[in-house]
């Protein structure tokens, strides 16, 4: 009678092939680049008319990029679908193509969140430019 072999599968004989596999996911995911990318996402809430006092923008710096709160005079109903956010060298352009020079105006509160690749130094916001400077 021939005796059967038995192949006894245990932890080192498992994990070893897979050992330099890990090895080499790991360096080509640390050598990927991310690429050049602008998340953004823009809320608005109508606090007025264009009469009161504008505010100073306000920026803080978080894990996800960057959160800037301001004032500004903007369409009335306006919709936070109606902007772009454009990059120019080192600067990111906030604008609002359909704003009007005749059109009636309200105050909205802005709350502002980007996120981009490769980081930029300038945010125009209007007529305004911000200097960005990180925290270290």
């Amino acid at each position: 009678m021939k005796a059967k072999q038995i192949v006894s599968l245990n932890y080192k004989s498992i994990k070893a092939p897979f050992r330099g596999l890990g090895v080499i996911l790991l360096v080509l995911l640390a050598s990927c680049k991310g690429g050049t990318y602008i998340n953004h996402d823009l809320k608005a809430e109508r606090i007025g008319d264009c009469s009161a006092t504008l505010t100073a923008c306000t920026m803080t710096e978080n894990t996800f990029g960057e959160h800037y709160e301001f004032n500004r005079c903007l369409v009335e109903g306006f919709n936070t679908d109606d902007y772009l956010i454009e990059r120019k060298g080192d600067t990111l352009v906030l604008s609002f193509p359909k704003e009007q020079l005749n059109e009636q105006k309200a105050l909205y509160k802005l709350n502002l969140d980007i996120h981009a690749s490769p980081k930029y130094n300038f945010i125009k916001l209007g007529t305004e430019v911000l200097q960005i400077t990180p925290v270290n």
